[in-house]
């Protein structure tokens, strides 16, 4: 008999792509300036810039509300599992990989909403500002203060991307059984 596992879903892998992909155009000028042969590539993709900022800021704005609903599979994942049946507790620490991708997931999460926001500024903006003066001229206020913090929030998010694509291959390993055939009950 084995311990219940966290197994990471399926839904990381996208994660991880989105939150590169986003990084990497929020990071562009950057990049440009030290690999000015990269901007073909960044040609190709600009266009969907809006798009990938639309789609990071839901998704991201997801993992934040279900981080908070689900806090206790956070602080499993942090600190590990203490089950009890039968008179007998069972105590699990996290490996290491699970930790780093329990503060991934956090990190993760909150830069997908605010490089969302700076990126899918223009379509947000286009469909808020019909709505609500007050939400438009709020939103523009907001992307003033955060635009010059782009080019790290991209950085972090290329960083958070990758750590995500390493940790679901497992490195470092993340989820750690335990045999409990061995105990006496």
């Amino acid at each position: 008999m084995e311990a219940q596992a966290y197994v990471v879903s399926g839904q990381f892998w996208g994660d991880a792509i989105i939150m590169f992909l986003g990084g990497c155009l929020a990071a562009s000028s950057f990049i440009l300036a030290k690999k000015p042969d990269a901007k073909a590539l960044f040609e190709k993709v600009a266009p969907y810039q809006g798009t990938i900022g639309v789609a990071m800021f839901g998704w991201g704005l997801w993992h934040t509300i279900y981080l908070v609903m689900n806090l206790k599979i956070w602080k499993d994942m942090m600190f590990g599992i203490e089950e009890s049946a039968m008179g007998i507790t069972i105590k699990a620490a996290p490996s290491l990989g699970c930790r780093l991708f329990a503060i991934n997931w956090i990190v993760g999460s909150l830069i997908m909403v605010v490089l969302g926001f700076l990126l899918g500024f223009g379509m947000i903006q286009a469909y808020a500002g019909k709505k609500n003066p007050a939400v438009a001229a709020k939103s523009e206020a907001m992307m003033k203060k955060l635009a010059p913090h782009q080019t790290w929030l991209g950085f972090v998010g290329i960083i958070s991307g990758l750590l995500f694509i390493l940790l679901m291959l497992g490195i470092p390993k993340m989820v750690h059984t335990i045999d409990m055939s061995s105990l006496k009950g």
